[in-house]
């Protein structure tokens, strides 16, 4: 749920996902959402590491 919550946080995201056992999470967001400031919300939490 951390993850869900740290991506829509950020700004433009519209809705997120995550799936914790595949290790994936679905987004839907603007245009000017960066991959940079998806990548650094999951980073925040400190409970995965994410990549892009």
């Amino acid at each position: 749920m951390r993850v869900k919550k740290a991506l829509e946080s950020v700004p433009g995201v519209k809705s997120a996902k995550a799936d914790h056992k595949k290790g994936i999470a679905v987004i839907e967001a603007e245009d000017n959402v960066t991959t940079e400031a998806l990548v650094k919300a999951v980073n925040d939490t400190e409970l995965y590491e994410a990549q892009a």
